[in-house]
C-alpha cells in the first residue's frame, strides 16, 4: 500500500505539464492551442479523480494529525462553489472547481504522507524528470517550429503542452529555484536536478514571457533574501533590475507592440465588473462572457480574463472569493514562518518553494496564469510546510486568545454589513444583466425591473456615475429614450456619456450625431459597422473619410496601437478599391511598423506589390508573413507569384507544390496555379 501511495503522488506530480489541457473541457474559450486531443483530456481527467479518490479513502482510514491549512484552503474552492451557483452560468466553471477541490484533497495527502519513508525522493524525482521533459520538447517544438499553429500563436516562443507562453513560464518560475535546490540536497537526484535545471533554464529563456521573467526575477529575489534572513535586500534589488532592463531591451522582438496597452481597458472592465457584483462576481470562467457589457468605449473586444489574478479572483468570485484566498495564504504564511528551520535536510527545499510561490505571484500581477493557480499553489503549498521539519509551536496565551477573539467578533460584525450591501448591489446587477445569463443559473430567474428599480433606490441615496450608467443602459435596451437621455445627463462629460449618447442618437436615426458621438467616444467597434454598410453601398470614398476620421482619433488617444493598426490597414484596402495603389502601399506600410507579427497586413501589402508588378517587395513580404506563421499557404504561393513574376517558373512550381500540401483552396494558392498554367500554355504556344 505503501508503494501504490508513493506512486500515486509521484504520478500527480508527474502529470502536471499536461493539466493545461484541462481548459479545453470547460465552457471558457482557449486563448491559445493545446496539443493534448479532448478525449485524452477526459481520460486524463478520469485518472486524476481516481486518484483524489484514492487519496480521500487513505485519509479517512490514517490516524488523524493536524492539518492547520486543509480548512484555510478548502475556503477559496467553497467561494467558488458559491460564486459559481450565484452567478451567470453554473456549469462554466465546474470543471476547475471539481479541481480545486482535488487540490485541497492532494494539499491533505501531501501533508499526512510525503515524509514517509522513501515518498519524498519518489515525488521529487518524479516533478523534476517530468519538468525536464516539459522543457525538451518546448524547446524542440520552437526550434523546429511545429507544430505549425503553436509556433504562430506564440510568436515564436517556446510552449510546449502549456497552451501559451505565459502558462510555461510560471511553472518554471517555481520549478527552477526547487531543482537548483535540490541539486544542492542530498537526495541522490543531483544529476537528475542538475539536467532539470539547465533544460529548464533554457526553455524559460525561450518563453521570452515579460511577465515570467519579472516573477522569476522576485522568485530569485525571494530565494536570496529567505537564505540570507533578510540581509539579502541589496542583492535581490540587483537581481529585480537586472530582469526589468533585461524586459525592456531584449524581450520585445517575441511580442507585437501593439499589443502593450491592451491590459489597461481589461483592467478597467474588471474594475466595473467587481463594482456591479461585488458579494461573489459573475461565476468561474465568465468574465469573458459577460465582458462585452463592461467594457468600456474604445476598449478591446474581447477579453479572455482579466490579465491579473487578483482582477480575475475579484471579478469572478467577488469579495468572498478574495477572502477566501488571502485567508488560504495567511494561513500558511503563518505556518510556514512558525515551522521553518533553515539548516535542516528539507529546510532549503522548503525555502526555494517559497521563493517560487512568491515569484507566481508577482507573475500573477499582470497576468492569470491557469495552471499556477488550479495545479501549482495547492500542492506546493504543503510540500513547503512538508518540507519545513518541525511542527509548529502552541500558539498565544488565553488573555490574547480573549482578546483576538474581541476583534474576531467587531470584524465579523463590520464584514456582514459590508456582505449585505453588496449582495444588495449584486443582486439588482444580476437582475439588470439577467439577458446574458445561461437558463440554468438564479440570475436568469430575476425579475428584469426588480434590478432597475434597486439601482433607482441606489440612486436616490448616492448617484455615483456607475449607477447612472447602468440605468441608461437598463433604458436603452427597454427602449426608454427619454429615460436613458435624463440618466445619460447625469453621467460626467467624457467617453462614457458620448458613447451612451451616441447610441441614443442612433436609435433615434440621428445618424451624423451618433457617428460624431461615437468618434469622441473612441468607440471604433460601434463606428465599424457604419463603415462596412458605405462600403457595401458603393460609397468607397465616404467610407475612406469616415475610417479616416477613426485612425485620427486612434492616433490622438495612443493607446490603443492595435486597433490604429487595424485602421490604416482597412485605410489601405479602401485605398486599393478607389485605385490608388501608392496610398495603399503606405497604409499597409504603416499597419506592419504598429503590428509586425501580424500575418495579414503583410499578405495584403505582398498582394499589392504583385499588382505593382514590384516582385521583390512582394517576396521580402511574403517571407516574413511565411517566418511568422510557416503555415501559412497564402504567404507560401505569394513567395511563388512573385519568383513568377521575376521569370523563375521552376522555384515557384516547388512553392506552388508546398502550399497545395497546407491548403490547396487558400486564395493565392489558387491564383498561383492559375498563373503556372498560364505560363505553360504560353510555352506551348510559343513551340
Amino acid at each position: 500500500m505503501q508503494r501504490v501511495l508513493a506512486g500515486s503522488l509521484a504520478v500527480s506530480f508527474f502529470l502536471i505539464p499536461l493539466y493545461p489541457a484541462f481548459i479545453t473541457l470547460t465552457r471558457a474559450p482557449v486563448p491559445g492551442i493545446s496539443l493534448v486531443p479532448a478525449p485524452f483530456a477526459v481520460a486524463l481527467f478520469a485518472f486524476v479523480a481516481l486518484i483524489a479518490v484514492y487519496f480521500t479513502v487513505l485519509l479517512l482510514a490514517a490516524p488523524r494529525q493536524p492539518m492547520p491549512t486543509l480548512v484555510p484552503m478548502a475556503a477559496f474552492p467553497a467561494a467558488a462553489l458559491v460564486a459559481a451557483v450565484l452567478g451567470f452560468d453554473p456549469l462554466a466553471g465546474a470543471v476547475f472547481i471539481a479541481i480545486l477541490t482535488g487540490g485541497v484533497i492532494w494539499h491533505a495527502a501531501i501533508l499526512r504522507f510525503v515524509r514517509d519513508r522513501g515518498v519524498t525522493t519518489l515525488v521529487f524525482g518524479a516533478y523534476l524528470l517530468s519538468g525536464a521533459l516539459a522543457s525538451l520538447a518546448a524547446i524542440v517544438m520552437v526550434l523546429a517550429k511545429t507544430p505549425s499553429g503553436l509556433y504562430t500563436i506564440g510568436h515564436g516562443r517556446a510552449i510546449g503542452t502549456f497552451v501559451l507562453p505565459g502558462e510555461l513560464a510560471g511553472y518554471l518560475i517555481l520549478y527552477v529555484p526547487v531543482a537548483f535546490a535540490l541539486a544542492r540536497a542530498r537526495l541522490g537526484l543531483r544529476s537528475l536536478a542538475v539536467s532539470g535545471l539547465v533544460l529548464a533554464a533554457v526553455a524559460f529563456v525561450l518563453t521570452f514571457s515579460r511577465a515570467g521573467w519579472v516573477g522569476m526575477a522576485a522568485a530569485a529575489g525571494a530565494f536570496v533574501l529567505l537564505q540570507r534572513r533578510g540581509r539579502g535586500a541589496r542583492y535581490a534589488a540587483a537581481i529585480m533590475g537586472t530582469a526589468l532592463v533585461a524586459v525592456l531591451l531584449l524581450f520585445n522582438a517575441h511580442h507585437d507592440p501593439s499589443e502593450n496597452f491592451t491590459r489597461l481597458s481589461i483592467w478597467a472592465a474588471a474594475l466595473r465588473t467587481m463594482a456591479l457584483f461585488p458579494f461573489s462576481g459573475v461565476g468561474p470562467f465568465e468574465f469573458a462572457h459577460v465582458y462585452p457589457f463592461v467594457r468600456f468605449p474604445g476598449g478591446e473586444p474581447a477579453a479572455y480574463h482579466a490579465h491579473s489574478i487578483v482582477l480575475t479572483i475579484a471579478a469572478e468570485t467577488g469579495l468572498i472569493g478574495v477572502a477566501a484566498l488571502l485567508f488560504g495564504w495567511w494561513r500558511f504564511a503563518a505556518e510556514l514562518r512558525a515551522r521553518l528551520q533553515f539548516d535542516s535536510a528539507y529546510g532549503g527545499i522548503s525555502v526555494a518553494i517559497a521563493a517560487g510561490l512568491a515569484g507566481t505571484w508577482v507573475q500573477g500581477l499582470i497576468d492569470t496564469i491557469s495552471i499556477v493557480i488550479f495545479g501549482l499553489w495547492l500542492p506546493f503549498m504543503a510540500l513547503a510546510l512538508a518540507c519545513a521539519e518541525t511542527d509548529a509551536p502552541e500558539r498565544s496565551r488565553p488573555s490574547a486568545e480573549l482578546q483576538v477573539r474581541a476583534r474576531r467578533r467587531v470584524a465579523v460584525a463590520a464584514a456582514m454589513i459590508v456582505a449585505l450591501l453588496c449582495a444588495f448591489v449584486q443582486t439588482a446587477s444580476s437582475s439588470v444583466y439577467a439577458f446574458a445569463a445561461s437558463p440554468l443559473s438564479l440570475a436568469a430567474h430575476l425579475p428584469p425591473r426588480v434590478g432597475a428599480r434597486m439601482y433607482e433606490a441606489i440612486e436616490r441615496v448616492a448617484p455615483p456615475p456607475v449607477v447612472e450608467r447602468v440605468l441608461a443602459e437598463d433604458a436603452l435596451r427597454h427602449g426608454d429614450l427619454r429615460a436613458a437621455t435624463e440618466h445619460a445627463g447625469h453621467i460626467p462629460s467624457g467617453e462614457i456619456r458620448s458613447d451612451i449618447e451616441a447610441r441614443i442618437a442612433a436609435a433615434q436615426g440621428r445618424t451624423a450625431d451618433a457617428v460624431r458621438l461615437f468618434l469622441a467616444a473612441g468607440d471604433d467597434e460601434a463606428l465599424q459597422p457604419v463603415v462596412t454598410s458605405l462600403q457595401r453601398a458603393g460609397r468607397i470614398r465616404e467610407a475612406y473619410e469616415l475610417e479616416s476620421r477613426i485612425r485620427d482619433r486612434l492616433t490622438a488617444t495612443g493607446t490603443r496601437p492595435n486597433t490604429l493598426a487595424d485602421s490604416w490597414w482597412r485605410l489601405g484596402r479602401l485605398a486599393v478599391r478607389l485605385g490608388n495603389a501608392e496610398e495603399a502601399a503606405q497604409n499597409y506600410e504603416r499597419a506592419v511598423a504598429l503590428a509586425p507579427l501580424n500575418t495579414k497586413y503583410l499578405l495584403d501589402a505582398g498582394t499589392l506589390s504583385l499588382a505593382r508588378r514590384a516582385p521583390g517587395n512582394a517576396e521580402r513580404l511574403f517571407t516574413r508573413a511565411g517566418a511568422i506563421d510557416p503555415a501559412d499557404a497564402d504567404a507560401i504561393a505569394g513567395i511563388g507569384l512573385a519568383q513568377l513574376q521575376r521569370g523563375a517558373a521552376f522555384p515557384a512550381l516547388n512553392q506552388s507544390q508546398r502550399a497545395d500540401k497546407v491548403n490547396s483552396n487558400a486564395t493565392l494558392a489558387r491564383r498561383l496555379r492559375e498563373a503556372l498554367r498560364g505560363e505553360q500554355r504560353k510555352s506551348k504556344e510559343s513551340l
